[in-house]
């Protein structure tokens, strides 16, 4: 049997819910939310570790606020990055537990690696970082570990063809899923060396963010450290990106694929803000925030072209997966996502006027519209499974 036949043979025989391309959408949405909160999360636990060493006035103060980010970090990009993995087992879900099967004690070992880093950082958090920053260090390392793992994973899926050898070894099955059995090291810190490009806008928006609060002279050092680091890690970013896509196989010609090039005009505009930015020093978080958010979903949709142009080379396309349309599901899935992004603007309007020192909230008609829109939904969940529990 031929390796596309035998992937399409290994498709769920229910069928999607609906066609495949939107569940590609959520998965370029999700991926490039979760990246951006894993980005946070590195380049705020490298920022800590560096201002422990320096032990100047303000580096020793950013840490202690960078030590609040990172927990909330930690936490939105491990929720973040549920809705992804989900909408992969979806679509992509021959390749997905093949590769988990491969190197499942890996896959399992993941999961600790997240829980150990994410505990660590809360103990550190809860000491209000009178603990050594070695507790950061060691999260640090065991975070980098998950995206090791996470990121062999991806590897493995791409190359179905080599997967009879993965599996058996001097002629023996191996069953432990003891090996990882890929790792592209320009592709890995494609994804990582981005995160001090993150942080260093997050420290803009920070800097504006307490102006008035806190001194100028503190601030002004907080917006400078912030454009250096978006600037000269976004530079980086960029040069190894050219180097991952001079190891991409040939045969894709991934260089002249339309969302390539997008996503690569969107990257060089946003370099080219943050020079302009820096140049003048006139700082502009917001539309910073904005011009990143955007050249990361473009990137996010550039990375999934590219998986899609690897799965094509071995005859799986994702417009052949049969669909088995069920309208019902897809409303409530996409009124519930409607939903809970009304509710989780109403929490972060009420946290962002909090912190600013704001006791009147505000959007009270807003408050309101979600507290309903809960309810409903949790009436609604409610009587579906008691309807299917009276019915079956």
């Amino acid at each position: 049997m031929q390796i596309g036949a035998y992937l399409n043979s290994m498709r769920d025989p229910a069928g999607l819910p609906a066609p495949a391309f939107i569940f590609d959408a959520f998965l370029v949405l999700t991926f490039a939310l979760h990246i951006l909160f894993v980005n946070l999360v590195i380049g705020s636990a490298i920022l800590i570790v560096w201002g422990k060493i320096k032990k100047t006035e303000y580096s020793a103060r950013l840490s202690s606020s960078l030590s609040k980010l990172l927990v909330n970090s930690v936490s939105w990009a491990i929720v973040l990055g549920v809705a992804p993995l989900l909408f992969i087992q979806v679509i992509y879900d021959p390749f997905w537990y093949t590769a988990n099967t491969l190197s499942a004690f890996w896959a399992l070992i993941f999961l600790a690696f997240i829980a150990l880093g994410f505990s660590l950082i809360y103990v550190y958090y809860l000491s209000d970082g009178k603990r050594s920053v070695l507790w950061i260090i060691l999260s640090l390392g065991l975070f980098l570990l998950a995206g090791i793992v996470k990121h062999s994973l991806a590897i493995t899926q791409l190359y179905p063809e080599s997967w009879p050898s993965f599996a058996v070894r001097d002629g023996l099955y191996i069953s432990t899923g003891k090996y990882l059995h890929g790792f592209e090291i320009f592709r890995f810190l494609h994804f990582v060396i981005p995160s001090l490009a993150v942080v260093g806008v997050w420290l803009i928006f920070y800097a504006k963010y307490f102006r008035g609060k806190y001194e100028n002279e503190y601030l002004d050092w907080v917006s400078g450290l912030g454009i250096r680091l978006a600037l000269i890690f976004s530079v980086i970013q960029g040069i190894i990106g050219f180097f991952w896509l001079l190891t991409l196989p040939g045969d894709l010609n991934f260089i002249r694929h339309p969302v390539f090039i997008v996503a690569l005009i969107l990257s060089l505009i946003f370099i080219l803000y943050l020079f302009l930015s820096y140049r003048s020093g006139n700082l502009r978080p917001t539309l910073m925030a904005i011009l990143l958010g955007i050249t990361v979903s473009a990137m996010s949709a550039a990375r999934e072209s590219l998986r899609i142009a690897y799965f094509s080379r071995v005859g799986y396309n994702l417009a052949d997966y049969p669909v088995n349309l069920s309208l019902g599901s897809l409303i409530l899935f996409l009124s519930t996502f409607i939903m809970g992004l009304i509710v989780l603007f109403y929490v972060a309007t009420v946290a962002y006027r909090a912190g600013k020192g704001i006791r009147e909230v505000g959007a009270h008609a807003l408050g309101k519209i979600s507290v309903y829109l809960l309810w409903l939904w949790i009436i609604f969940m409610v009587s579906i499974g008691l309807y299917n529990t009276i019915k079956g």
